[in-house]
């Protein structure tokens, strides 16, 4: 199988910076782009932007694959808040619709927290045990409103794991099994997955503070491969590495990532549509031309 080529996240909400940086990526030869959770957001607020971003992207002839919905405070799917329903579902339509505007085909979303996680928690304070049983349900019922909307407009709903109890590979596996269609799939996050999997000689102690205070008294409970369990469904990635304990958006090759045996199994994933990169900007920009040979050396390229 041939992987699509690499996209490169597109982090720039503002029209002079963002088509500087479609230029230069231009120059580099990438082909695709994902916007990230804060310019999608600028698309679906700011119809001139939209319009540029679009253009831009076609002057440099580049397409604009995938998006990510945002995730602040209560955006997420599942959310457990009274009222919350009814706001991420809007939030996520809004994600969907401004997605096929511009012509992508693709949108990342995140499932809600099921505890507090320092600020990015949308609960009001900590609850005692995460209601992975509710946030299933939760997330279902919003489901029933977003994939005809998915269907009717062109894009797949990618589900992302994170790195708390309500996003490990399992829980997304609930959801799908009760969801499964073809305009519903997975993001596998490679970076939260190394967070939450096993490896020898790590423990729960060292996972960084504000994530392990998601699990049930602050301890996480390790997982099993989380790529083994999602692929059958996974249709993109978030593509960056980090030492298993904390969220570090490193590029391939600066972590404990086995990125031999990430490639050979993406490319067997059966429905995959796209590969992103989600490298931080800082360690992504610091020399393009390194970054791109580690990405391709991890078996990613940009053609």
């Amino acid at each position: 199988m041939s992987l699509p080529p690499l996209a490169i996240n597109l982090s720039y909400p503002e029209k002079g910076p963002m088509e500087i940086y479609l230029s230069l990526l231009s120059e580099l030869g990438v082909k695709r782009v994902s916007l990230n959770s804060v310019t999608l957001q600028k698309v679906i607020s700011d119809s001139e932007f939209a319009a540029a971003v679009v253009k831009s992207a076609a002057d440099h002839n580049i397409t604009i694959f995938d998006t990510h919905a945002p995730h602040g405070i209560g955006d997420s799917l599942g959310n457990p808040l009274p009222g919350g329903a009814e706001k991420s579902t809007q939030v996520m339509l809004d994600s969907l619709r401004a997605t096929a505007e511009i012509g992508a085909k693709v949108l990342t979303m995140h499932t809600a927290r099921t505890r507090l996680v320092d600020r990015f928690a949308p609960e009001s304070g900590a609850i005692e045990r995460a209601d992975l049983d509710g946030a299933v349900e939760r997330s279902l019922r919003q489901l029933d409103v977003l994939l005809p909307e998915a269907e009717k407009l062109g894009v797949v709903i990618a589900l992302e794991n994170l790195f708390l109890p309500s996003s490990t590979a399992s829980h997304l596996m609930r959801i799908m099994e009760k969801a499964r269609c073809a305009n519903l799939g997975f993001c596998y996050d490679s970076g939260h997955a190394l967070i939450v999997e096993k490896i020898p000689g790590k423990t729960p102690d060292q996972i960084a503070e504000w994530i392990a205070i998601g699990w049930d008294n602050s301890t996480m409970d390790f997982q099993d491969d989380q790529l083994d369990i999602m692929l059958n469904d996974v249709v993109t990635t978030h593509f960056h590495d980090n030492d298993g304990r904390g969220d570090l958006h490193q590029l391939p090759g600066n972590g404990v990532a086995d990125w031999k045996r990430i490639a050979e199994r993406i490319n067997r994933a059966p429905r995959l549509l796209s590969v992103q990169s989600e490298v931080g900007a800082k360690a992504l920009m610091g020399d393009w031309k390194e970054s791109l040979r580690k990405f391709a050396e991890a078996g990613f390229s940009i053609n």
